[in-house]
């Protein structure tokens, strides 16, 4: 029996299939980078408040909105919704639609905050809140009072 003196060497094809395994698990790590992130909100845009030596939250201070806001009552009465838009009585949503549509062609920064009595319909509700998001308002808030929230 003979004894062999030295290795043989693999051959160019060998090396060839050996590191294409390699090269696709590289590809993959880094598709899988790639898309895991683009999805993260930069964290530039996060608003945080770092004090050095301070414990406990921060104190929440109130930030004045320039124009104000726009509140909208709706209460039932008579088995028709009234609407209040800044102390003006609208017994007609169409009327109320008119002046929502006007506020918003002036400004559509500022804020509106829908208050909606209990027996108040969900049809007229959505009919409202649809009207502020057509006249393209930024900010529409929903109201409600510390008794609601307690009350089953």
């Amino acid at each position: 029996m003979r004894i062999p003196t030295s290795r043989q060497r693999p051959s160019q094809v060998d090396m060839q299939t050996a590191m294409t395994p390699l090269i696709d698990v590289v590809f993959q790590l880094l598709i899988f980078f790639i898309c895991a992130s683009t999805g993260h909100m930069k964290e530039l845009l996060l608003h945080a408040d770092f004090r050095a030596g301070a414990v406990g939250a921060a104190d929440a201070t109130a930030i004045e909105k320039p124009l104000g806001e726009v509140r909208v009552r709706l209460k039932r009465s008579d088995e028709r919704t009234i609407a209040f838009l800044e102390g003006r009585e609208f017994r007609d949503l169409d009327q109320l639609e008119a002046n929502l549509r006007i506020l918003a062609n002036a400004a559509t920064e500022i804020p509106v905050i829908l208050e909606i009595a209990g027996d108040v319909t969900l049809g007229d509700v959505i009919r409202v809140y649809d009207v502020c998001r057509s006249a393209r308002f930024r900010s529409i808030n929903f109201a409600a009072s510390a008794r609601s929230m307690t009350d089953p």
